[in-house]
């Protein structure tokens, strides 16, 4: 028998409201797993919702200055007077437990968005209207913002954004190394220009085939983040699991990736491949290499892993071009590439996490005299400029040029940043070590 009421603890939030009061270490902690939203009775959730706005206006918070801001608001009568407050601080005997009880709240607010979801999903399936694929995508959408349990109003006032955002600007501002907020990429220069690759941006890393653009990702993956070693997620639909292992194996130990192919290294690097082994071992990177992953797919996997490693830090798609929509429709293969960023954007601000995808570039290049890329070069749809924050183009003049040495030189690569939504722009170099796939930050 489903209750008549939806699930919901009114003393909880009446304890944690009391406790909010009294303590501001108690309102320190609440601020960051409660929103107004999560309370279920109207007049908590009113009370919630002015003390948040003290505490992002930075006004002090006890009970004196609590009573007259709802006095100055209008609302002290209709939550029932003093009497409303009283009954909220003296049945709080201590603050300690206020996390506690905040988790209770919250964990009945997830339930009224779970209860909440299933009746939107129970009017999707009836609406003929929509394909099965289509149900399925936005049912598993219902269900993950339903767990994320994010706010979803349309409108926020700059008051309740400030604060988070000047936060993040006094911590940047404090912290030793100024060059990187994001995810770091590993390459100084790349840094310098981008700060790391931001939450929730979309970037594009674009070349002609054999320029190393899967290579420079993988270092990305593999050397960029090493020290806080957070979650990262590929998705590869040309290569497979093994053969990327296989490489990152190559640029960890130094070995010619055609000698690990063939075995033909000896005793001592045998066992530096094997540290080299231990290493990777502990690296928080997981590789998908489903190759014929569609849009929807792509979204669902990551909400999915999302959800069970809350700190993934950075998510590849190798390569864009190589995913469908999955959506069915037969509209143009530029209309389905501007379907797929769009995609991609939306899942990097969704799950707040910066995404890198390859690209492909047009054959233009190859019928300039001048064969460094442009953006107008990027393959399919003018849609994956729009759509990206950043766009890098990975060039190496040495593949152009008909001499037998260069096999066995460090190629010189050019990354030109040709769009930065929050930077410059401008060229820089990095060295690449073709025999080992990995790149290096450039040095005369």
């Amino acid at each position: 028998m489903i209750p008549n009421l939806p699930p919901q603890n009114i003393e909880a939030e009446r304890a944690v409201l009391g406790a909010c009061i009294i303590s501001k270490g108690a309102l320190d902690s609440v601020i960051e797993i409660l929103k107004p939203d999560d309370f279920y009775d109207v007049n908590n959730k009113a009370a919630f919702q002015i003390l948040s706005d003290m505490y992002f206006s930075d006004k002090p918070v006890d009970l004196v200055t609590v009573i007259d801001e709802f006095t100055n608001k209008g609302i002290l009568n209709r939550l029932g007077g003093l009497n409303f407050f009283k009954d909220l601080t003296g049945n709080v005997t201590t603050t300690a437990n206020v996390n506690y009880h905040a988790e209770i709240v919250k964990e009945r607010s997830i339930r009224r968005h779970l209860l909440e979801a299933g009746n939107r999903i129970i009017s999707l399936v009836y609406d003929t209207n929509k394909g099965t694929k289509e149900i399925i995508e936005e049912a598993e959408k219902l269900i993950f913002e339903a767990a994320q349990n994010k706010n979803t109003s349309e409108f926020r006032r700059v008051s309740e954004i400030i604060g988070p955002v000047f936060t993040d600007v006094e911590k940047n501002f404090k912290k030793e190394d100024t060059r990187t907020k994001g995810y770091p990429s590993g390459f100084d220069d790349l840094d310098s220009y981008t700060g790391g690759f931001q939450p929730g941006s979309l970037n594009i890393i674009a070349a002609r085939p054999s320029m190393g653009k899967t290579s420079f990702v993988m270092n990305i993956a593999q050397f960029g983040d090493k020290e806080a070693n957070r979650p990262v997620l590929i998705f590869s639909l040309e290569m497979s699991c093994e053969q990327l292992v296989l490489r990152m194996l190559s640029a960890e130990s130094y070995i010619d990736l055609s000698q690990l192919n063939m075995g033909t290294f000896d005793t001592e690097a045998f066992h530096t491949a094997k540290k080299a082994c231990e290493i990777l071992v502990n690296r928080n990177i997981f590789i998908n290499d489903d190759s014929n992953l569609t849009a929807m797919d792509f979204r669902t996997r990551c909400r999915r892993f999302k959800t069970k490693y809350p700190d993934l830090s950075l998510v590849i798609v190798d390569y864009m071009q190589l995913m469908s929509s999955g959506d069915g429709r037969n509209e143009g293969r530029q209309q389905e590439v501007s379907d797929i960023s769009r995609m991609l954007k939306a899942t990097a601000r969704e799950l707040n996490c910066p995404v890198i995808a390859l690209s492909q570039l047009s054959r233009a290049t190859e019928q300039r005299t001048e064969k460094k890329p442009q953006l107008s070069d990027l393959r399919d749809s003018g849609a994956i400029e729009q759509d990206a924050d950043v766009v890098l183009l990975l060039f190496r003049e040495d593949y152009y040029t008909d001499n037998e040495n260069n096999e066995l030189k460090d190629s010189k690569a050019d990354v030109r940043v040709a769009k930065n939504r929050n930077g410059s722009t401008g060229t820089f170099h990095l060295t690449f070590k073709r025999e080992i796939t990995r790149f290096f930050n450039y040095a005369e």
